[in-house]
Order: structure tokens, then sequence, then C-alpha cells
């Protein structure tokens, strides 16, 4: 019977390609607490990975890349820079798709020094 299904993979990567080690406070609304992740320079960390199993169409990306209207993403380092890139920029996002009976779905925000203010 689960020969029938398929399933669809989505990750939300984040990739440090600035000059700063970062921290990344992630708060999804699913959840009740918050992730604190370090990423250093030229290193990247998923924020976010699931698989939905079950009969639905794998032809094309299901989710949009963009952090959802309640969740939120803080970016802190130890500098008196002030990171001003923004999370719900769908633009902001680079969507690779890997279709077939298990697709998987990777969206990537790459932080680079043009996203930080003095």
């Amino acid at each position: 019977m689960s020969s029938c299904e398929t399933d669809h993979t989505s990750r939300k990567l984040v990739m440090n390609q600035s000059d700063y080690p970062l921290r990344l406070t992630y708060n999804n609304y699913c959840c009740d607490s918050d992730s604190v992740l370090l990423v250093n320079p030229q290193e990247s960390i998923y924020i976010q990975y699931f698989t939905k199993r079950g009969s639905h169409p794998a032809d094309g990306p299901v989710i949009p890349c963009a952090i959802q209207e309640y969740d939120t993403i803080n970016v802190s380092l130890d500098s008196a820079f002030t990171f001003t890139g923004n999370f719900r920029d769908e633009l902001r996002w680079h969507s690779q798709f890997e279709p077939g009976r298990s697709s998987v779905q990777t969206c990537t925000f790459t932080i680079v020094n043009e996203d930080f203010s003095s």
C-alpha cells in the first residue's frame, strides 16, 4: 500500500556568505520554543525540514520559500552592525525543486555582507 503514496520533503536553509559569525534566533509559530543557531562564515544551517506523505502531485513546489507571517528570525552578531535582510521577501530566497514520487524542495536564503548596516 505504501508504494502508491508519494512524499514531499521541504527544507529551508540559511547560508552565511558574510564575513561575520551569526546567531540566528528562529521562532516557528507551531512550536513553543525558540531555536538559537550559531552560523559561522561560509556555513549553512537548516531552519525547517519536514516531509509530507500522501497521494498528492509532486510536479512542482508546494510551499512558498519566504518565512510565514507568524514565524520570526532574528539575526545578531557581536559588532555594531544591524541585519537588514528580509526573510519574508520571496525574491531573496532561491528555490530548487526535484520532482518525482519523492520530491524535494530546498529554499535557500543567502546572507551576505550587504545585509548589514552600521
